[in-house]
């Protein structure tokens, strides 16, 4: 393997744009059973100096390179060939404390876990059973885009958290922030977000196409 190298913004803007990719149902993994974080990770790459570890493209060397988003793969042809995959990391689940209430998917005990993002409630049956608690937040405010589901707080995989349509997959509506039945008056969306800003909470409107958003435009509501 070549030694670690920089990468340059364009390729940084790559990477971000191809995990970027990844759809709602992936990166939601808290929200799903199936996504459940564990000592085990996706498929590893090897980094070790062998025949594997060249550019499925072109079939230069890859690099291993890093970027504020983590370690990916490049290929050293770069920017002749602009080929790169991202390295997956392992993070290994603690298990806190043992819980007398029952999993409901097994009757196996509940455990309060230690993971990536902090602590969770999952089951001790794990990976057999792949339960894990989830407290749901949802608001009252219905879907301005498909108009039936109800917009729900939900958790990334960075972490953070946002709200989207309960209706997902057939709707994939979200807001980065909480969402508010306000109409914009820019564009006449019905549902706003809240952002923090330097003078206090503010409104954002939800249509990623309003020109307000490109202009930065917001409503201070609270300080």
């Amino acid at each position: 393997m070549h030694s670690d190298t920089m990468l340059d913004g364009e390729q940084e803007n790559r990477v971000e744009e191809q995990e970027n990719s990844v759809s709602l149902e992936q990166s939601d993994y808290e929200a799903s059973p199936k996504h459940t974080e564990s000592t085990v990770a996706d498929e590893p790459l090897s980094l070790g100096e062998n025949s594997d570890d060249v550019c499925p493209l072109c079939g230069q060397p890859l690099v291993l390179r890093h970027s504020n988003r983590g370690l990916f793969l490049g290929c050293s042809n770069y920017p002749q060939c602009s080929y790169l995959k991202p390295v997956s990391v392992s993070h290994t689940v603690k298990t806190m404390v043992e819980l007398s209430k029952e999993c409901p998917w097994c009757g196996h005990n509940l455990e309060i876990k230690k993971g990536r993002f902090g602590m969770f409630v999952g089951c001790s049956n794990y990976p057999e059973c792949q339960y894990i608690y989830k407290p749901t937040n949802t608001t009252d405010i219905t879907c301005p885009i498909c108009k039936k589901g109800k917009l729900t707080q939900r958790q990334g995989r960075n972490g953070k958290f946002f709200y989207g349509c309960d209706n997902y997959p057939t709707c994939k509506f979200t807001t980065p922030g909480k969402p508010v039945s306000r109409v914009c008056q820019d564009c006449g969306f019905t549902v706003m977000y809240e952002k923090k800003f330097k003078k206090g909470i503010g409104l954002v409107c939800g249509n990623t196409l309003c020109a307000s958003r490109k202009k930065r435009k917001h409503i201070i509501v609270r300080t």
